[in-house]
């Protein structure tokens, strides 16, 4: 039985030794550095007809100042916007509700 106890002794022994050097080691490795997100770029549309330049952004803007004058008071969710350059004129759908008046722009 003695013999039992020691060899017993002996592996629980050799674990914690066994488990401190894993964390000598986990100590040791150097922090892994995240990996960076990759940044979207900034995208500038600008639509050009007939000697006009129209910046996309543009539109965006006209369209909310429009939907505010109207009286909305929603806020805006989504937006999409239909440009027809040919008559100058914007027709937007916002939060999934027709605008019945274009915006000239």
């Amino acid at each position: 039985m003695p013999r039992a106890k020691k060899a017993a002794t002996d592996a629980a022994v050799e674990t914690a030794e066994v488990k401190e050097e894993v964390k000598e080691v986990k100590a040791k490795k150097p922090a892994e550095k995240k990996a960076a997100k990759a940044k979207e770029p900034e995208v500038n549309v600008v639509v050009e007809y007939l000697d006009k330049n129209v910046a996309v952004k543009d539109l965006v803007e006209a369209v909310k100042e429009a939907y505010k004058a109207n009286g909305n008071t929603d806020t805006i969710e989504t937006i999409d916007v239909y440009y027809q350059p040919e008559y100058n004129k914007v027709y937007y759908v916002v939060n999934g509700k027709a605008q019945e008046e274009p915006v000239t722009v």
